[in-house]
């Protein structure tokens, strides 16, 4: 009996967390805010976060990009990297991998990637995206970086 509670209580805890990192992903529907090349600026939006049911901590996600007035659309995931989770010092610090491919085929679209930290702070939840930003030519690549600084969520309990 104490074994099927045990199970039952884990499993609805997975559904809460998950659901809730759904949430903070959404970032309250706020735009996240960054740069590209350390000097362009960049606001992400994402409208669409789902668990994928076959694959634990993997979220399938869409939004939109502004850059300079300039939006795209984009689909793509981000999936918890166990490995490099449990590398780190810091117990409260998750750490994802990100893919995010823009809609478009002209010069200025193109594929972002790289890690997404989830750092929990007691109730605050702080997100940030780090890695690059490649175009489909593969003529133009360059970093990028944005979190939710702006709107540091929230975790209300």
């Amino acid at each position: 009996m104490k074994k099927v509670i045990f199970l039952l209580v884990l499993i609805f805890g997975f559904t809460i967390f998950n659901a809730q990192t759904e949430n903070l992903i959404k970032n309250n529907s706020e735009s996240y805010l960054g740069d590209i090349n350390k000097k362009t600026k960049i606001k992400v939006v994402f409208d669409s976060v789902s668990l994928q049911n076959n694959s634990p901590e993997t979220y399938k996600v869409s939004g939109y990009t502004d850059v300079e007035g300039t939006k795209a659309n984009f689909n793509g995931t981000i999936i918890l990297n166990l490995k490099e989770t449990k590398k780190s010092p810091k117990e409260n610090l998750k750490i994802y991998d990100f893919k995010l491919s823009e809609e478009g085929t002209g010069k200025h679209n193109g594929i972002f990637s790289g890690n997404m930290l989830f750092l929990s702070l007691g109730k605050l939840a702080v997100i940030s995206f780090e890695g690059n930003w490649e175009n489909y030519e593969k003529t133009l690549k360059f970093p990028v970086y944005f979190d939710n600084s702006n709107k540091i969520y929230n975790l209300k309990k």
